[in-house]
């Protein structure tokens, strides 16, 4: 099974200036430059899910392709839609929100190396689901659009509820991030901050 990458990009930091997310400076780096330092070395290929095509061209600065979630207010859902239909039907995508700056190699590449015939690999922090770093089954893509048509926008009641999921947690997953930070994700300035201090805190 081919296991492509994408960064689930629409998201804007409002309480941070409006600044698309992934442009948001981390340790000198943006978490996009971030992120893709890990995805790269795993994934052959990696893509980005932009809510409006203008942005499209900070990624394309990268090397990487984007492609637009198509459904506007309709959340990073729209966007696990979008990276489904731009894989091979018979494939899957790992998608990772674009405001997780400390990605885990380990955890990334635990997801893409899971049961294949699982419709998804996700980790789970206690009783907390991770949907925004987990890998789906492009299959799962009918379902997704029936959500978004229906209007059941949230992403945690789709991982409750479809079933067939290989779950990394516990133990397994404390291995796999040892520094407890990989699902940190940046909205406010104190988070920034914070993700500021973990990057000091750095060998």
């Amino acid at each position: 099974m081919q296991v492509a990458a994408a960064i689930i990009a629409g998201g804007r930091a409002r309480r941070l200036g409006g600044v698309a997310k992934p442009f948001l400076r981390v340790g000198g780096r943006t978490i996009a430059e971030r992120q893709l330092a890990v995805l790269r070395p795993l994934f052959t290929r990696v893509l980005a899910v932009v809510a409006e095509p203008a942005d499209a061209a900070p990624w394309a600065e990268l090397g990487i392709a984007a492609v637009v979630d198509g459904v506007s207010g309709a959340g990073p859902l729209a966007g696990m839609a979008a990276a489904l239909g731009a894989v091979p039907a018979d494939g899957a995508v790992v998608c990772v929100a674009g405001d997780l700056p400390f990605l885990s190699p380990a955890i990334l590449a635990a997801l893409r190396d899971a049961d294949p015939d699982a419709l998804a690999a996700m980790p789970r922090v206690g009783e907390r689901a991770e949907p925004l770093c987990a890998r789906y089954a492009a299959r799962l893509l009918p379902e997704v659009q029936a959500r978004l048509s229906s209007g059941r926008l949230a992403l945690h009641q789709l991982a409750e509820e479809m079933g067939a999921t290989a779950w990394i947690e516990g133990a397994a997953l404390a291995q796999l991030d040892a520094g407890g930070r990989a699902f940190l994700n940046v909205n406010t300035p104190e988070d920034l901050a914070r993700a500021e201090v973990l990057v000091r805190s750095d060998p």
